[in-house]
């Protein structure tokens, strides 16, 4: 999912107008033992489709503007949905943390 979300997080950044950088890890972190090839397998899909991926994001409509994060992660994950590279019930999950982070973003504010 780190993969996709790059490609969501670079699509967005575009439209916005933002650039990436990127450089060494600051952090360690404890992962679960890993099945090496089946992460591969997962992956695949990413190497081998990279250019779709690439035009599908590209083409979809997005709005410039810190405003229209949630709307614009809704329609890349969407995208990514209709090329099957995620599952559809990745979409009600993050409807639920985009309500989340708009919950906490209003409790900040009403402080």
């Amino acid at each position: 999912t780190d993969i996709w979300r790059s490609f969501v997080a670079q699509r967005i950044a575009w439209t916005c107008g933002w650039h990436l950088l990127f450089h060494q890890s600051t952090v360690r972190q404890a992962r679960n033992e890993h099945r090496l090839i089946l992460d591969f397998e997962d992956e695949v899909s990413g190497y081998l489709h990279n250019n779709q991926i690439y035009e599908a994001l590209k083409a979809a409509p997005l709005k410039n503007g810190i405003e229209f994060l949630g709307e614009n992660l809704l329609t890349c994950y969407t995208v990514l949905v209709a090329m099957n590279l995620i599952g559809e019930a990745e979409l009600p999950l993050l409807t639920a943390w985009l309500a989340d982070i708009e919950m906490l973003q209003n409790k900040v504010a009403t402080r």
